[in-house]
């Protein structure tokens, strides 16, 4: 189910977005901590608590030279410029998911040019478009498994009906094709794929470490 607070916050910071698209990347980055701190090719001893801590940690991080994403949408710290963030705004809720969903609709809108399925189906953009969000490209973030695992969040999300440029994931239905059962043909357990680095498409997402796209060894915020 769709937080209340978090879908109202959706529809006031970054209502070009469906809230449960918004809400199944938000779950997958961060787990709905708007303190959160994901460190490429590494990972804090433990989450910032506040406000306070974030900020200290965030500042640290950066002066240590350490790329890394922040906050709701783990917006990258090479995009915070772009969008006004800074060690303190980065993580107000609102800021970081408008930042968030400026770089999925840019994503989006990209891969809706640039692919021919993602001009007939906006499904198939959408998930070039969330591959994107994490790595930068239209097909990393299927390899890493980024993609499924925001998918298989947006299927525990209610479906909110709304009117907006990004649209709501949509779950793309079974035809059985032989006598095997439901757990023969489940997918892995998503907490088990390691976490994409980030790299930033034109605009969005991360640049600053030039880290491999496809490197299993970079991490978001671990649970």
């Amino acid at each position: 189910m769709l937080p209340l607070d978090f879908a109202t916050l959706v529809q006031q910071c970054a209502p070009q977005v469906s809230p449960v698209s918004m809400a199944a990347i938000v779950r997958t980055e961060s787990g709905f901590n708007p303190y959160a701190i994901g460190v490429v090719h590494g990972r804090l001893v433990r989450q910032p608590a506040n406000q306070t801590e974030a900020e200290a940690t965030a500042r640290a991080l950066a002066a240590g030279g350490w790329n890394f994403s922040v906050g709701l949408a783990q917006v990258n710290r090479a995009n915070w410029a772009a969008y006004g963030l800074n060690e303190q705004r980065a993580f107000d809720p609102c800021r970081n998911l408008a930042a968030g969903a400026a770089i999925l609709e840019s994503c989006f809108t990209a891969a809706r040019a640039a692919r021919t399925d993602g001009r007939r189906d906006p499904q198939a953009a959408l998930r070039a478009g969330l591959s994107c969000y994490a790595s930068g490209n239209f097909s990393a973030g299927y390899r890493t498994g980024y993609v499924q695992r925001v998918v298989n969040n947006a299927r525990l999300l209610a479906s909110i009906p709304s009117h907006t440029v990004v649209p709501a994931i949509e779950a793309i239905p079974v035809v059985p094709t032989g006598p095997a059962g439901p757990d023969e043909r489940a997918m892995p357990d998503a907490r088990t794929s390691p976490q994409s680095a980030r790299h930033r498409l034109p605009g969005p997402r991360d640049t600053a470490s030039g880290t491999n796209a496809d490197d299993p060894r970079g991490s978001a915020v671990v649970f």
